[in-house]
């Protein structure tokens, strides 16, 4: 049997030749025999680069708003905000060019305040104050940026990077007389502002306070940028640009006196926009280039695709699972041949949904089939095991808020938390056990019926950070026991992890079943699948620091036939 080295080897020495020769056959197209010019094969990989570098930051955007909404709720009574108050991080991945002309990639960070009913609402700044910290809001924005900066984002707020920091402050109509101010930030002389969308020159000084809208815009700007140069260690290392956009309402109300904040990093993906483009050309990313094979000839079969992804607060997202059932789906379609109506994907579900939309579908079909179908049910997402190390599927919409262990004064999921009694009970009762997902099946008869499971079952997220466990009552996982027609292709035993593959934006285990698809075109058995995802999952994921090696549940009279068996039944 050869092994995916020799094959990648060859493959890699063949799109290199003919790389400029072939047409790129996106996620989108099917291969076209026209000739392509390397102009155009280099549009569809900087294409593909700059929509894989927004899906990152859309993929952290999601999980840093989660997380500012949990902290949020668990601010001091002092701080808290008005409930319909809804403070919001929105990013995004911008071509640009520097000074000299050069192209670069810049990471954009926004963070912005809002309220849905005014009246009442004490969030913004009093009529005459200034100071950051005399307006919640603000307050609110400026420690949640130090936060998101300093620990979520410190990989793109790296040393020596230049940044554009915008403050944007504003003032509502009221009328100033006079403004005592303190000096705080020091004395400003003919300083440049943008103030109602005009250039303009700001002078303000101690020994003559505040006397206009324009000139309290400006210092309440200047008391964020004082807060942002003191506190946030990443900018102390960058080297940064301030602007101060500041506005006078014509309307009077607390809802006109605000501060915003926007920080573009300059350059942020330009060394990684060139690893991606390198490792496109070995066609490395199982998301390009995806083979296609002759529509529907796989007639037989059925898949059911399960992607959650999201899961609500305090319980962490599941990294790229989105992306593993979508990319996944691109497969079964194009490259196994599945009818595309034989396809179900579900994204996000509850254990009731999957049931309802899921196995209820796949067991009406195999009912109007007689059976003569075979079946192919995939997982991405969490996973726990019970006390007994009994893997369990963590479906979307897991209810832990009433679960004690769970909360947390800072909005982040607790580390070390070990539930036992009732608090487990109340968890695995909304999730699926893999027996319980056989004996959904267990009086309905198909030729095969093939499950992939990639979730980490032992406490440990997919990024690697504790999650939570169950207390055990016994010290060694055993494999479920199937019956015979099932196949279950285990991204790692319930006692071990699975993890993400950062770079790939996949679960490691989905990565390589699609990289042994791909370079396959499908015609591969499951043996020799299983022995070539074992091989190269385990030394990437091991040069990574993250040993995982996958496994298998047979069922019980299959012996060594279960091999033999292949995605593409025609």
């Amino acid at each position: 049997m050869k092994t995916y080295f020799n094959r990648f080897s060859l493959t890699a020495l063949v799109i290199l030749a003919f790389a400029l020769a072939m047409p790129a056959k996106s996620t989108a197209q099917t291969v076209s025999d026209s000739p392509q010019t390397e102009h155009q094969y280099n549009d569809d990989i900087h294409t593909f680069i700059i929509k894989r570098l927004k899906q990152t930051c859309q993929q952290r955007e999601k999980q840093m708003n989660k997380q500012i909404q949990q902290m949020l709720i668990n601010l001091p009574n002092a701080e808290k905000l008005y409930d319909e108050t809804f403070v919001r991080i929105t990013t995004d991945v911008v071509e640009d060019t520097t000074e000299d002309g050069k192209p670069e990639i810049n990471y954009v960070y926004n963070i912005a305040y809002s309220c849905h009913h005014f009246e009442g609402t004490e969030d913004d700044y009093p009529s005459a104050a200034y100071l950051w910290n005399s307006s919640n809001s603000c307050r609110a924005i400026c420690n949640l940026t130090q936060t998101m900066v300093d620990e979520e984002l410190s990989d793109i707020f790296s040393a020596g990077k230049k940044t554009t920091i915008t403050i944007t402050s504003t003032t509502d109509a009221a009328e100033i007389q006079h403004i005592d101010y303190k000096g705080e930030y020091g004395d400003f002389r003919y300083m440049p502002a943008i103030f109602n969308d005009e250039n303009v020159r700001i002078s303000v000084n101690k020994a003559e306070g505040i006397t206009t809208n324009a000139q309290l815009a400006y210092v309440r700007a200047q008391s964020v940028h004082d807060y942002l140069s003191n506190n946030i260690k990443s900018l102390k290392r960058m080297q940064n640009d301030y602007l101060y956009v500041t506005r006078c309402f014509d309307m009077t109300g607390p809802h006109y006196r605000r501060s915003n904040l926007q920080i573009v990093v300059h350059g942020a993906f330009d060394a990684a926009a060139k690893n991606m483009e390198a490792a496109l050309l070995n066609d490395e990313y199982v998301d390009f280039n995806i083979p296609h094979i002759e529509e529907n000839i796989n007639s037989k079969t059925y898949a059911l695709i399960i992607a959650d992804e999201e899961y609500s607060a305090p319980l962490p997202n599941c990294d790229f699972a989105s992306n593993d059932g979508n990319v996944l789906h691109q497969y079964f379609v194009h490259t196994l041949g599945i009818p595309t109506r034989h396809v179900k994907v579900l994204h996000n579900a509850g254990r009731q949904q999957i049931k309802d939309e899921g196995i209820h579908w796949l067991k009406d079909i195999i009912k109007a089939q007689s059976g003569d179908v075979h079946i192919i049910i995939y997982y991405a997402g969490h996973g726990v095991s019970n006390s007994k190390f009994q893997p369990y599927l963590m479906p979307s919409g897991v209810d832990v808020s009433k679960i004690r262990p769970f909360k947390s004064k800072n909005g982040l999921l607790p580390e070390g938390i070990t539930l036992k009694g009732g608090d487990a009970e109340k968890i695995l009762t909304q999730c699926i056990s893999i027996d319980t997902l056989c004996g959904w099946f267990k009086k309905t008869q198909a030729l095969s019926y093939t499950f992939i499971i990639d979730a980490s079952c032992n406490g440990i997220q997919r990024s690697g950070k504790s999650f939570f466990d169950m207390e055990r009552e016994t010290k060694r996982y055993r494999a479920p026991r199937v019956r015979d027609d099932i196949v279950i292709f285990m991204s790692a035993d319930g006692d071990k992890t699975s993890y993400s593959f950062i770079d790939q934006h996949h679960g490691f285990f989905t990565y390589y079943i699609l990289k042994e698809l791909k370079f396959t075109r499908g015609e591969i058995s499951f043996q020799d699948l299983f022995n070539n995802v074992t091989k190269n999952q385990a030394y990437e994921s091991s040069l990574q620091g993250k040993l995982q090696e996958p496994s298998m549940i047979i069922g019980g009279t299959l012996g060594e036939n279960w091999g033999q068996r292949t995605f593409i039944n025609n």
